[in-house]
């Protein structure tokens, strides 16, 4: 929570779940600096089934907070999407930044009972923060939205690259409204709406 930095989460198995697998929440823009979070480590771990009271609950959900790497883990079975990163709507102030999402497993996301998610979903400015090298496979929406990887709502400044994104409800990548961020050498495939 507030103020926390270098949290090490590695190697757990986290599973059956009522709401998500793994939140790291710190103090937003507007507070002082000494109450942000940042700089964990999230790595190797499995979290499966996760959402079986909450739905929209995250494998592993990064929110006002800075420097982390989430890295080889396992996120599968949920309803919701499976990394979450930013939660600032539009291009308001964040402490979102430099967040390196990479190599992740996420599949079986969704399972129709859900809209507008994502194996990854970000959200606002995020400077410096990679999306990169991970693989994203079955997320199935209800109506809309069963996407790879999500830039939602004002996301910027972020790199996506060498991601695998295949058999989706929707498409590999989607990306509402955002500005300077970098999409390359990613495979987005097989899927129904793209």
């Amino acid at each position: 929570a507030d103020g926390c930095t270098g949290t090490r989460i590695v190697g757990c198995e986290i599973a059956d779940l009522g709401a998500g697998g793994i939140r790291v929440d710190g103090a937003n823009a507007d507070c002082p600096k000494s109450l942000r979070t940042g700089n964990s480590i999230i790595t190797d771990n499995h979290i499966p089934h996760g959402g079986q009271v909450f739905m929209s609950a995250v494998g592993v959900f990064l929110k006002d907070t800075y420097g982390n790497k989430v890295m080889h883990n396992h996120i599968h079975n949920l309803y919701y999407s499976g990394i979450s990163c930013g939660w600032v709507w539009g291009y308001t102030d964040s402490v979102s930044k430099d967040n390196h999402l990479e190599k992740n497993l996420i599949h079986d996301l969704g399972f129709g009972l859900l809209s507008d998610m994502g194996g990854i979903y970000t959200l606002g400015p995020q400077p410096g923060t990679r999306i990169c090298g991970n693989v994203i496979y079955n997320v199935e929406r209800a109506s809309y939205g069963g996407w790879g990887v999500y830039l939602d709502e004002g996301s910027s400044h972020i790199i996506v690259e060498d991601n695998i994104c295949y058999s989706l409800s929707s498409q590999g990548f989607h990306q509402h409204y955002g500005r300077e961020n970098i999409v390359r050498n990613n495979i987005f495939a097989l899927n129904r709406e793209g």
